[in-house]
This record gives structure tokens, C-alpha cells and sequence, in this order.
């Protein structure tokens, strides 16, 4: 085994530029243990927008950058890994998007008052500012004594009629994870304002209708699933494993389409199924964003992991 704490800080940094997604956990751990030297270089790679745009083995550079900020979770991590929403969401690497919620939760309170303020920043993506609302739900799910002071503040965006639509809807949708009898109306109201305005567009998709908002209110506790989640067990010996043979399985796959290909290239091509529509793909509504921007998960509430 390689003796990580033996390695000077340089060269501890240079394994997350080799080691793709099989950096192994005993080298994180050696990087949270050394806590506060590490915050500059990792924040480097995180905050340079060059790193976001590479190719394997460098792909997984800022990524591995983001998770261990998040597990040193001081004050001095929150600058750059709000910058990190950015440059996630811009350049679609959605292996750290999706967990910014849990990142911004387990480090608590000290995140609190950067994320307002972001979060208020109307000149920022509404996306990534729906990521920022969903890390304050995840102080508050963390900070169960500052939850109402977090839920009412991100409740006054919600009913701000001069946001966004879809900030709102993303706001609406950590409100349902809460469930909240004091947000029910607002929640059922909302329902007829979103299909109104959707009207408006080609295809008018609304988030969630009135028997959505029922059937939640109907059930049991809360949905916090998507605010803890585990994004250290990326380094599980168990899930690098998965990974490699998912990675391998899709490469197979791979060369033997391009065989099958190169074989019927004088056939008949087969009619064509419908094909899935890709996240970062362009909405077919043809609103010009992206899908997962646009009409993804609007047929349905989207309230779990």
C-alpha cells in the first residue's frame, strides 16, 4: 500500500490529475487530514475554469478537487465551491452537481450568509441558484434550530412573483421536501399560476398540479434524501469497482455498434426507435435550453435522489 502521509503536498495534489475515478479513499483521507494546507491547491483547480473543460485523465481533476473541499468544509472552502456550482452547471459535469446540496449542509451555518446572498444574485443562472436554494435546505435539514429562519427566508423567493418561474419551481419543490402546513396554500395557489403561465409556451409542461401537492401533503416525514447524501462513498472500493466495469461494459458496447454499423452500412437501415433525450441535450419544446433546464421532470415531482 502506498503510504500517502509520506507523500509531499505537491505530489499528493498530482494524483488527482492521474488517477481519474480510482483515486482511493486512503489518499483522500490523507488530504482531509491535512485540513487547512490543502484549501489553496485545491481551490486553484476548482476555480480555474480551464480544469472544468478536460479530457480523461484530467476530467475527474476538479471533481475529486470539489469532494474533498466539502469534507474540509471550512469557511475558507465556501468561496470556491460556490464558484464550483458555476462551472459545474456551465460545463454539465453533474458527478459534483448533484451533491452540492449534502456539500453545503455538512458544512453548516458558516455557509449560511454566502449562500443568501447568492442565491439573491438575479444575474446568476436560475439553475445554479436553485442548487444554492437546495443548499440552504440542506443547512436547515443539518441545523434543525436555524430551519425556520432558512425555510421562511427561501418561502419570501418563493412568493416574490417578480423571480423567475423556474427558481420558484425549484424553490416549490424543496418546499414540498419539507412539507410544511403553513405552505400548502401558497403551494396549491402556485399550481394555477405556473399552468397559466405555461400556457404561454409551445408546450406547456407544469411541475407539479394540485393532486401532486395532496398526495405529498398525505404522506410522512419529510424528503431530505437529496440533502444528505454520502458523496465521500465515491471513493468505496466497492463503487470504484462498479465504475470500471461500467466504463468497460460501455466501451464494449461502443466498438460493437461501430462493427454492427460498418456491417449494414448497405442495408436498409431499420426504422428507429424513439431515442431517450439526454440531460445536456436541447429541449425538444425547442426552447433552446437544455433539457434538464427546461422540461425535464416537469411531468413529475421531483423530490428524490
Amino acid at each position: 500500500m502506498i503510504g500517502y502521509s509520506m507523500l509531499e503536498s505537491d505530489k499528493l495534489v498530482n494524483l488527482l490529475f492521474t488517477e481519474e475515478d480510482r483515486l482511493p479513499r486512503t489518499a483522500v483521507d490523507e488530504f482531509i487530514k491535512r485540513g487547512n494546507s490543502m484549501i489553496e491547491p485545491l481551490s486553484k483547480i476548482v476555480l480555474e475554469e480551464s480544469n472544468w473543460t478536460k479530457e480523461r485523465p484530467e476530467f475527474w481533476t476538479p471533481i475529486h478537487a470539489v469532494f474533498i473541499l466539502g469534507a474540509i468544509g471550512t469557511q475558507e472552502t465556501i468561496a470556491p465551491l460556490i464558484t464550483a456550482i458555476k462551472w459545474s452547471e456551465k460545463y454539465n459535469v453533474d458527478w459534483v452537481f448533484e451533491v452540492f446540496p449534502s456539500i453545503f449542509g455538512k458544512i453548516g451555518m458558516p455557509a449560511l450568509e454566502s449562500l443568501r446572498q447568492f442565491v439573491q444574485d438575479k444575474e446568476q443562472d436560475w439553475y445554479v441558484r436553485t442548487i444554492a436554494l437546495q443548499g440552504l435546505a440542506a443547512v436547515a435539514v443539518y441545523n434543525p434550530e436555524a430551519e425556520n429562519d432558512i425555510i421562511f427566508f427561501i418561502h419570501s423567493i418563493f412568493t416574490n412573483k417578480e423571480e423567475n418561474i423556474d427558481v420558484r419551481v425549484g424553490v416549490a419543490n424543496v418546499l414540498l421536501d419539507f412539507k410544511r402546513d403553513e405552505f400548502k396554500e401558497s403551494l396549491l395557489a402556485f399550481c394555477q399560476e405556473e399552468r397559466r403561465f405555461r400556457e404561454k409556451e409551445p408546450f406547456p409542461i407544469v411541475a407539479f398540479d394540485e393532486e401532486d401537492v395532496e398526495r405529498i401533503f398525505s404522506t410522512n416525514g419529510k424528503h431530505i434524501a437529496l440533502y444528505t447524501r454520502d458523496w465521500l462513498s465515491f471513493y468505496d472500493e466497492e463503487h470504484i469497482r462498479r465504475r470500471q466495469e461500467r466504463w468497460k461494459t460501455e466501451a464494449e458496447k461502443k466498438v460493437e455498434r461501430q462493427y454492427e454499423d460498418e456491417s449494414e452500412e448497405l442495408l436498409e437501415p431499420p426504422a428507429q426507435e424513439t431515442p431517450k433525450i439526454g440531460r445536456n441535450s436541447p429541449c425538444p419544446c425547442g426552447s433552446g435550453k437544455k433539457y434538464k433546464k427546461c422540461c425535464m421532470g416537469k411531468d413529475k415531482i421531483n423530490i428524490t435522489i
